[in-house]
């Protein structure tokens, strides 16, 4: 008996360890992978931690001394957004161009404009604030300044482009689609209840009424009545009616954009720099001020935590969201900018 009671402990020991095996095993494979993982964020969050110190409020000098001319780049294409995400956020470059203007050692603006434009509210509000500043602001095109890209370039005091700029494409753009050919194929019926005929308009499941498609282009050309007026007050060579000869929806080169006025000069960034120094009054050599665009730790690891966890439904989500939200743009559309 008393044998019997000594053997049976280290049986249920042997069995115990053997059964948490599995579970060492499985501890081992998630700590081997989320180890990396963390690694990753925290290092990540030490380098934008560490930019920060060493950006200080966010501007950097590139040469010179003295007195400043500040570029703000609006590149890529152009959203209504208060964070830096993707391409030319309004929000952010609004901010920019106040902090240039609330500078005192920042003499001139330069706008480095690489953008084929973006939405109509997005392009307004960045036109707005370059209205508010009291500082002179040089446009400097690089390979695309179409649509909204011309749009905000507009109230510059003086525009520089490119020979082989693409710009122009002044005027507005809404795309609707169509699946309703598609359904009927797929054999899925689609069933809209609305508090008015004109509560689905822009449907993809549906055909345009020859009054939506009348309320639709009332919107357009309200916005294209705005973008003639925009471009007739930046460019004092250029009465209204003029504008709307230019303003086909045709784009230019750099060098046809000079010679119908929608653009002052050729040349390349330093050669904007170097008028946004004269209409700044700045002697000598100007000291270069750009700010840097740091994404805070919410849109970093919201951006990496949903690159690993994002379903192929939600990218398929996302796919239907953007050809059922149809929107109102100052965008150039041409090859390889849709």
């Amino acid at each position: 008996m008393s044998q019997e009671q000594s053997t049976q402990p280290a049986g249920q020991s042997s069995r115990s360890s053997g059964n948490r095996t599995p579970l060492w095993v499985l501890i081992s494979v998630v700590v081997g992978f989320l180890l990396p993982v963390c690694s990753c964020m925290a290092f990540a969050s030490l380098s934008i931690f560490g930019i920060s110190l060493a950006a200080g409020d966010g501007a950097t000098t590139s040469r010179g001394f003295g007195d400043a001319v500040a570029i703000v780049r609006v590149e890529g294409l152009i959203i209504s957004e208060d964070e830096v995400t993707t391409g030319a956020p309004s929000g952010v470059i609004m901010d920019e161009l106040e902090r240039a203007a609330a500078d005192p050692t920042v003499k001139a603006i330069i706008l480095r404009v690489d953008s084929p434009g973006g939405t109509v509210t997005g392009s307004a509000q960045i036109h707005e604030a370059i209205l508010e500043l009291e500082k002179p602001v040089v446009a400097s095109m690089g390979g695309t300044a179409a649509s909204g890209g011309y749009y905000v370039s507009a109230p510059a005091d003086y525009i520089f482009a490119r020979p082989d700029t693409v710009t122009g494409s002044i005027g507005v753009i809404y795309t609707l689609f169509n699946a309703e050919d598609l359904i009927d194929k797929l054999g899925v019926d689609v069933t809209t209840i609305t508090s008015g005929p004109n509560k689905d308009i822009g449907s993809i499941w549906d055909e345009l009424t020859p009054e939506q498609r009348e309320i639709f282009k009332t919107l357009v050309d309200e916005s294209y009545d705005q973008f003639v007026e925009v471009v007739a007050e930046g460019r004092p060579n250029l009465d209204v009616e003029e504008v709307r000869e230019l303003a086909d929806g045709r784009i230019y080169s750099g060098r046809q954009a000079q010679e119908n006025g929608l653009v002052d000069e050729l040349g390349n960034l330093d050669d904007a720099i170097d008028k946004a120094a004269e209409l700044g009054g700045i002697s000598g050599e100007p000291r270069i001020v750009e700010y840097e665009r740091i994404p805070n730790l919410a849109t970093l690891f919201g951006g990496f935590s949903g690159s690993l966890t994002k379903s192929e439904s939600d990218r398929l989500l996302e796919i239907v969201e953007t050809f059922t939200t149809p929107t109102l743009e100052y965008r150039y559309v041409g090859p390889g900018l849709e």
